[in-house]
């Protein structure tokens, strides 16, 4: 049989860290990637005790159902759906103005070298690669050291 989840999200913009009974030295931490947490309908005594503060405060809400972890993204293409963007000039242009991933980036260069693309198409994909570049900091950056 099924345990009975109650789930819990964060309702702050930055991580906090949540405990699952009164003796949970470790806790979980929600932050943007894991902003909820699920807790068994038989241990929700024990949690709401040990986040009373959070609870009080309205940084832990309770939700009323699961989480969806369907997630819509444009970077998640098939070769199937490299090889139809590869055909159509006009689709390839748009789709990339919301693809955000390097590897997949990458993986329709080679497809394009592969499939022997027109120079049009590879430099369109090339373009999008050294834009997404371009925003990545260089760790030597970083440090402030200047030449």
């Amino acid at each position: 049989m099924a345990k009975e989840l109650v789930y819990w999200k964060k309702n702050v913009p930055y991580t906090i860290v949540v405990r699952k009974h009164l003796q949970d030295n470790i806790g979980v931490s929600l932050n943007e990637i894991s902003p909820s947490v699920a807790i068994d309908v038989e241990e929700m005594r024990e949690f709401k005790l040990a986040n009373k503060t959070l609870i009080l405060e309205g940084l832990i809400i309770q939700l009323n159902e699961e989480p969806s972890i369907d997630w819509e993204t444009p970077n998640a293409l098939t070769d199937e759906d490299i090889t139809e963007l590869l055909k159509n000039y006009l689709k390839l242009k748009n789709s990339l103005k919301s693809i955000d991933s390097i590897s997949t980036l990458s993986r329709m260069l080679e497809a394009a070298k592969e499939q022997e693309k027109s120079k049009k198409i590879i430099d369109l994909i090339n373009n999008r690669l050294s834009e997404l570049n371009d925003n990545i900091v260089n760790p030597a950056e970083m440090q402030g050291v200047g030449n």
